[in-house]
């Protein structure tokens, strides 16, 4: 009788897989945890802003009043923005899924599936909260041209022409990447200071500039495990350490553009959402949080922006859905934030 080799029964064993799915995608939301969120009222976001350069002078003794001074009240306005994303799958693929259970982590086809578009959508939101053009249903991003802290241009329907305290603070280089220095920091939190009279409570930028910053402190280097943002004392994820400039946590996040270290107050800046009509209005399978995948920092909060699950048109034997909200981010006082531009982490 032959010898029974694996390679003899090899086809006749079941391939098990391990419970859990190996994630190879890094789809963090930095920025969109340390931001404020909330409803916002009406069918867009507004608020007024306050504009004034006339400073109090002296009178001579019993003169008449010849000229008053008011400040002006300026409305500001942004539309919210609509985001989407959608996925489908079949009735026999959950129905096997759920039959095989392995991996575990597709027993539940759709919840996974679910999960997976709940991290793309939170990404592209993470993004844009940097880079989002403000053109019809996208986000206002910071640094969009011009954008929320941009020196230049309009932002919530205010020119930056005609109301120059509008204006971030921006420190540019004509392009060219130069070393980041503690100087360089100290000239833009003055700036925000001499413009606005606060002072930034986060710092955020690249993992390689975070490096750079890092290394600026030698030996002399030191860790947190605690900050303060929106108000609140957050702990940071499994003991990492924050590093502060100034009493100012500097946090990294991989979706901050390339060059750029960006001076933020948070206490006046917040994701905005449009809310849903009731469930029974708009026919959906409810709401979920958004919340990208873990990383070092914040580990993986939940989400507490929440899109609508809808429910598309079934065409067959395949079920299809769409997540979406209604977002956008304000910023209700520019001149407290800044941008440090043109940086070359190499140098």
């Amino acid at each position: 009788m032959a010898q029974v080799a694996l390679a003899t029964i090899s086809a006749s064993l079941a391939t098990l897989f391990e419970d859990r799915i190996a994630n190879q995608i890094n789809r963090a939301t930095v920025l969109l945890q340390a931001v404020p969120v909330g409803n916002g009222p009406g069918k867009n976001i507004t608020w007024s802003a306050r504009f004034g350069t006339a400073v109090g002078s002296t009178v001579n003794d019993g003169a008449d009043v010849a000229a008053y001074n008011n400040d002006d009240k300026v409305p500001a306005t942004l539309d919210y923005g609509t985001y989407h994303d959608t996925f489908s799958v079949t009735g026999k693929a959950m129905a096997a899924a759920a039959n095989t259970r392995n991996p575990d982590e597709l027993a539940d086809l759709f919840g996974d599936e679910l999960g997976d578009c709940v991290e793309r959508l939170a990404k592209k939101l993470s993004q844009d909260l940097y880079t989002g053009t403000g053109a019809t249903n996208i986000i206002h991003g910071l640094l969009a041209a011009p954008g929320a802290i941009t020196a230049t241009g309009v932002y919530a329907n205010i020119d930056r022409a005609v109301r120059t305290q509008w204006a971030g603070n921006t420190s540019l280089n004509g392009g060219v990447g130069r070393a980041l220095t503690f100087a360089l920091m100290r000239d833009m939190r003055t700036s925000i200071y001499t413009a606005a009279g606060l002072k930034p409570d986060l710092i955020v930028t690249t993992p390689g500039i975070f490096g750079k910053f890092g290394d600026l402190f030698g030996n002399n280097r030191r860790y947190v495990q605690e900050v303060v943002l929106r108000g609140q004392k957050v702990v940071l994820n499994g003991g990492h350490g924050a590093l502060y400039f100034d009493e100012i946590p500097v946090i990294e996040d991989v979706d901050c553009p390339t060059g750029d270290m960006v001076f933020l107050n948070t206490r006046l800046m917040a994701v905005m959402q449009l809310p849903d009509p009731s469930q029974a209005i708009s026919q959906a399978m409810g709401t979920v949080g958004l919340a990208g995948t873990e990383e070092e920092q914040f580990g993986q909060m939940s989400g507490r922006l929440t899109a609508r699950i809808n429910p598309l048109a079934r065409t067959g034997d395949a079920f299809k859905f769409q997540l979406i909200l209604y977002p956008q981010m304000r910023v209700r006082r520019c001149n407290a934030f800044g941008a440090i531009r043109d940086i070359d982490y190499t140098l």
